[in-house]
């Protein structure tokens, strides 16, 4: 939902919860009902159409109109997306999970890395994989976030020959060392 939706629909639940609450005190009679009768007897009343009352409710209309279909239309989700690239054969889709799995693929062979997590997005600048990492602790990292950077942009536009624009990574976390120094009891 964007965010033009989200005001609307703001404006909508609030207009409702009014409307409900002024409801509640009618029906309960803790709203007079001779108040009710003066309101709409004054929009009754009149022999002439009430344009600003006639407003309102069309774009009230259109709006509930609008939130009931928006219910039934089908997203896709963010792993259904993909990449598409012509070529002189045809079009090729490469999905994001895939160049996600060449991504990690890639960046796990490099020497400091522990874990890792991959994001891959298409935006407007180019192709964008974002690394979020946990290294040894031994390795410089000016080193590792290069070599992270170089093999995984070497790699992916190697094997889908998608043009990376960019490799960022983001270091999260010094991994625990592999193994624990043993305490040795003494024996007497």
């Amino acid at each position: 939902m964007n965010l033009f939706d989200r005001f609307i629909l703001t404006i909508y639940s609030l207009v409702l919860i009014f409307l409900s609450i002024l409801a509640i005190g009618v029906f309960s009679n803790l709203i007079d009902r001779s108040l009710v009768e003066q309101f709409f007897s004054a929009i009754y009343g009149s022999s002439t159409i009430n344009l600003p009352y006639l407003i309102v409710a069309v774009i009230f209309l259109a709006i509930s109109i609008r939130f009931f279909f928006s219910g039934f239309r089908v997203r896709r989700n963010r792993e259904d997306k993909a990449i598409f690239l012509r070529n002189d054969y045809g079009h090729v889709s490469i999905s994001l999970d895939t160049i996600r799995a060449i991504a990690e693929r890639a960046a796990r062979k490099v020497k400091g890395v522990r874990d890792l997590k991959t994001h891959v997005s298409s935006k407007d600048l180019g192709n964008v994989v974002s690394l979020r990492v946990t290294f040894d602790g031994e390795t410089p990292l000016p080193e590792l976030t290069q070599n992270l950077q170089q093999e995984v942009k070497a790699r992916v536009e190697a094997i889908t020959g998608l043009d990376i624009a960019e490799v960022s990574v983001k270091v999260v976390e010094v991994a625990p060392p592999d193994h624990v120094a043993v305490r040795h009891k003494r024996v007497e």
